[in-house]
């Protein structure tokens, strides 16, 4: 009895420690020498889904605000009067518009066209599609610093992108500028996620997007050099990216070979100066320049200067801790920092960063944002000097969002109190360059005292005369004035003749059309020759200069018809007979 009990106790003893882990095993013992997650960051974990709302939504509230801020108070000039006399017209007509002209903005003039057909061809309804485009940028903006692993970083960095000046003046423009710009927010947040994931599917997407982007905007087809540059940086998938940017520029070729064709139509951009190149650098960081100073130009480049000593100087400390380290605690380092210690983009699942992404975070941001800031905008300079001029800022307003991310990291190296300083002191900054963009003088013409002018001392049936003819583009925005005045010089509309000044009658023609007009306006731009000289000496033979009023942009001069009769003189005795 004793023996077998004793076997008993010991079967059951041997039994349990088989079925008990023993208390001290290598795993336990890594668990016990791993540091404890503080309470906080563990009770933070939930609160993942609210921050990427916040890194998004903000950005977003706060451009939507500011681009429906008085949307029909700037005054719309030359080239928001294209864009309505082209969505104005049906398919076939824009179609044969773009056989000679604006073919590289094709595509916004047939979203336009939707748009027109949709809520009309007035100038709010026409912005509209900019200010949501501006929305969808600057959330876009934040989307990219939390995929770097910085949220605050891009949630500063979309805030202020949505509330440079700049941003404002094109996101209040029925233009596809500030389209563009969404566009490259949208096919940057694509590069991020080739580099981490460069599936088929995620290569045909970033193709397609960067083909759309350079069908808004020809020249912004340079963004794909500054992605590639900051692939090499990034020791990313550099053969991989070249395959999706292949059939890319294979379908921008021919929209390039036809603007080529029309490239009349910039020949009036003159070659850059110097000065441009301060000009530029004033746009880029997101004031306008010019009468309104500097703005917050010094503050947002002083903001990313210092994001980028912050950057390289996190670089090289990171170097230095990595040389001290042992090769086993460097391995796990690397593989908390998802796989690469430079790749912070390898996110988890749902797009979250990975654990240890934010330490790379900074620079990662600049690698991507840097080229991304100067490559376009270079490049497009270096062309105009050497070869031909072709740089406005406009066609490298989609440089914009790099600034605001390098500023955004700037800020948000800052400690929260001095952070707070600076942000409101930029905010006090940019409020002259706001109001400066929804002025009379926001644009490049002001056309509504012309038409205040026409309206009050025009009568039904004067003639109406356009210097140059593609002033004749405000018909379609002010029906209401030009619709009572005899357009005397047009022989074949707009629509009918597949252009913006449309044809134009020759010398007899006009000269009968002038018989029996008492008055005849004329509305053209300043900086051109009111009228050639031929068409002046005819209109002179009959007519007398009136007047002649000057506003931003436009002229308007009036002509009255001689009178060969004496002029009546009466004493007031007869006066009603």
């Amino acid at each position: 009895m004793t023996h077998a009990a004793g076997q008993a106790a010991a079967g059951r003893t041997s039994r349990q420690a088989v079925g008990r882990p023993p208390r001290r095993t290598t795993e336990a013992r890594a668990r016990r020498a791993a540091p404890a997650a503080p309470a906080k960051r563990l009770a933070e974990e939930p609160e993942r889904p609210t921050r990427l709302a916040v890194v998004i939504v903000v950005p977003a509230v706060l451009a939507l605000a500011v681009g429906l801020w008085d949307l029909g108070g700037p005054p719309p000039w030359r080239d928001e009067a294209a864009t309505a006399s082209a969505a104005g017209r049906t398919l076939p007509q824009l179609a044969h518009l773009l056989q000679s002209v604006d073919a590289v903005h094709g595509l916004y003039y047939a979203l336009m066209h939707v748009v027109a057909g949709l809520s009309g061809a007035g100038e709010v309804a026409l912005r509209l599609p900019s200010v949501v485009a501006g929305a969808l940028a600057a959330a876009g903006t934040g989307a990219i610093g939390r995929a770097l692993g910085v949220p605050r970083a891009g949630l500063y960095g979309g805030a202020l992108l949505a509330l440079m000046p700049i941003f404002s003046r094109y996101v209040q423009e029925a233009r596809p500028y500030a389209l563009t710009v969404a566009a490259a927010v949208g096919v940057t947040l694509l590069l991020l996620r080739l580099m981490r994931s460069p599936t088929s599917g995620v290569l045909a997407a970033y193709a397609a997007a960067l083909t759309m982007l350079a069908y808004l905007n020809l020249f912004a087809f340079l963004l794909a050099g500054a992605h590639g540059l900051a692939v090499i940086l990034s020791q990313g998938p550099l053969l991989r990216w070249a395959c999706a940017v292949t059939p890319a520029l294979a379908a921008v070729t021919p929209l390039a070979w036809l603007g080529s064709r029309q490239s009349a139509q910039v020949a009036w951009i003159p070659r850059p100066e110097a000065a441009d190149v301060g000009t530029l650098a004033v746009r880029l960081s997101g004031d306008l320049g010019g009468a309104t100073g500097p703005g917050v130009a010094p503050l947002t480049w002083a903001l990313v200067l210092f994001g980028l000593v912050y950057a390289a100087v996190a670089g090289v400390r990171r170097a230095r801790d990595a040389r001290g380290l042992p090769a086993t605690a460097a391995g796990h380092a690397e593989a908390t920092a998802g796989g690469r210690s430079e790749r912070p983009w390898a996110a988890g699942p749902g797009g979250t960063p990975s654990a240890g992404a934010a330490s790379f975070g900074h620079a990662a941001l600049v690698r991507l944002t840097l080229p991304w800031l100067l490559v376009p905008a270079l490049v497009l300079l270096a062309a105009s000097w050497a070869v031909h001029p072709v740089y406005v800022f406009r066609y490298v307003f989609c440089c914009v969002p790099a600034a605001a991310l390098l500023a955004g990291a700037g800020l948000a190296t800052l400690p929260p109190g001095l952070g707070g300083a600076v942000l409101t002191a930029w905010l006090g900054l940019s409020v002259p360059g706001h109001f400066a963009t929804r002025g009379p003088d926001g644009r490049q013409d002001d056309p509504r005292p012309v038409m205040a002018l026409l309206a009050a001392d025009a009568k039904p049936g004067d003639g109406v005369l356009f210097v140059p003819a593609k002033v004749r583009k405000y018909e379609t925005v002010y029906p209401s004035v030009f619709g009572r005045l005899r357009d005397v010089a047009l022989a074949r509309s707009p629509e009918r003749d597949g252009s913006f000044p449309g044809r134009e009658v020759g010398p007899r023609v006009l000269a009968a059309r002038l018989d029996g007009l008492r008055t005849l306006w004329v509305v053209g731009q300043t900086g051109k020759t009111a009228m050639p000289a031929r068409r002046r000496a005819l209109v002179e033979r009959s007519f007398a200069p009136a007047g002649r009023w000057t506003f931003r942009g436009m002229f308007v001069d009036r002509y009255d018809r001689y009178d060969p009769r004496p002029a009546h003189r009466s004493n007031g005795a007869g006066v009603g007979k």
